[in-house]
């Protein structure tokens, strides 16, 4: 990349999945784009592993079905690599009790479920007459959980849930940012239980069809893979954007690398972390900035094993499990890859992916990758009931930005970066801390700041 002056419709800074899905679209509509990565690859935390008969996902493990998501792929010319999840993978479990226990999919199951005690169900079943909270009044997770349907619900169901979605700890994070739907059907029917049962139905009068899960044939980077391969020639890595500045009616954009180089262009799309977004916006709107410096992002740890499935003493026919902190294990949960899709590894096999670290265990990021290893193994010997068979590792994946922590205060936090960013019309932000971490989200984002410009 030369020093000179390379004006462009649109400069897109992070090629994760929003930035990749803003540029992508970009350049379908016919605008000009350049596409900067500070890393060696695109694709930010979805990334694969193929080793030998292996294949590992590094980041999310498989995707939901969304039109916004469908429509991408779709125009990527990805569908012939889409690979549907085993009918069972909608199953779950929580381990209690030092046991395996199906997440229940009904209110009768959970009546019937062991998950909770019946002291517990008594407790979450007299919900209903539990008041609302003032509207102004804005709750963590677990404060609302807790008034709603009581300590065992928090600790045993939701306490995992949000380790699963967030990585976060319910006690920081807030239920308006994190589960709006949850906390609208309280102040619309004055309880969950009655609000979910008031859901509408469609027109046969059966519930609207589960969102079906799906990854890709040969790795879930797939995705990401085949749209820089379509931005190819405006895709730039090793590419760091180190500062911007206002160029008159455009923008200018220091880009490092090799050699330093100026872009300028028309528009621009922050698509990276909410501190890498800080650090270029300090200059031009420092409140933004502030506000964007305050997103917390928690260490998260992946680490792919591969067992004989001989070994391994409860059936894999699920999509895996959680642990609430309460079953003192250190990993968070556990996802069964070639159990979801046969592709990961031989039949005669079981891949699977532990996860450690989030917001309720910062020692991770302290630990080296055998110590990880090895206890990752350790509890999954215990939960999976495996014998003395050591794995094999296939890959460990240490993400220090993957997931944002939507913590109290967060809607204030967008607030004031809302308000900064409305003097600055032709700068713009996509990613997982304006919406929430989904994928389908994150390109939800990078389709409404494009739409923006």
């Amino acid at each position: 990349m030369s020093d000179a002056f390379e004006p462009v419709d649109l400069a897109v800074v992070g090629a994760g999945i929003s930035g990749l899905a803003c540029a992508f679209w970009a350049k379908r509509q016919g605008r000009s784009v350049l596409l900067f990565e500070s890393s060696e690859r695109a694709g930010g935390c979805i990334k694969s592993v193929q080793t030998e008969a292996y294949i590992a996902d590094g980041g999310p493990q498989s995707f939901l079905s969304s039109e916004v998501l469908e429509e991408l792929i779709g125009d990527a010319e990805l569908g012939r690599l889409v690979l549907p999840a085993e009918a069972s993978a909608t199953r779950a479990y929580i381990y209690v009790g030092r046991r395996l226990v199906a997440v229940p999919q009904s209110p009768q199951q959970a009546l019937a479920s062991p998950l909770l005690s019946p002291f517990a169900k008594a407790r979450a079943l007299i919900e209903p007459l539990v008041p609302r909270a003032p509207s102004e009044h804005e709750e963590s997770v677990a404060d609302f959980v807790r008034r709603r349907a009581g300590t065992a619900v928090l600790d045993r169901v939701v306490a995992p849930y949000v380790s699963g979605i967030f990585a976060g700890d319910p006690a920081k994070l807030s239920m308006a940012s994190s589960f709006p739907q949850m906390l609208r059907l309280e102040r619309e029917h004055g309880s969950l239980l009655r609000g979910m049962m008031a859901r509408p139905k469609t027109k046969s009068g059966s519930k609207p069809p589960r969102r079906r899960s799906f990854g890709f044939a040969g790795g879930n980077d797939v995705l990401v893979r085949g749209l820089a391969e379509h931005l190819a020639p405006d895709l730039r890595v090793n590419s760091p954007v180190t500062a911007l500045w206002q160029r008159g009616a455009w923008w200018e954009l220091l880009v490092g690398g090799k050699t330093d180089a100026r872009v300028v262009a028309k528009s621009v799309v922050l698509a990276t972390p909410a501190s890498a977004a800080a650090s270029l916006l300090e200059p031009l709107e420092p409140k933004s900035a502030e506000a964007l410096a305050a997103f917390e992002y928690p260490t998260i740890v992946q680490i792919a094993l591969v067992y004989p499935r001989t070994s391994i003493g409860v059936p894999l026919d699920g999509f895996g499990f959680l642990v609430p902190r309460t079953e003192g294990l250190k990993i968070l949960g556990c996802v069964w890859n070639s159990a979801m899709f046969p592709d990961r590894s031989p039949s005669d096999e079981a891949l699977v992916t532990a996860f450690l670290g989030g917001a309720t265990d910062a020692s991770v990021a302290a630990l080296s990758d055998e110590a990880l290893t090895r206890q990752a193994h350790e509890d999954l010997r215990q939960v999976l009931r495996i014998d003395d068979t050591s794995p094999r590792v296939v890959a460990g994946f240490r993400w220090q930005e993957a997931i944002p922590q939507y913590n109290i205060g967060h809607a204030e936090r967008l607030a004031a970066v809302d308000k900064g960013l409305k003097r600055l019309p032709h700068v713009k932000l996509c990613g997982s801390y304006l919406k929430s971490p989904s994928v389908s989200d994150c390109i939800a984002t990078a389709r409404v700041a494009l739409a923006s410009l």
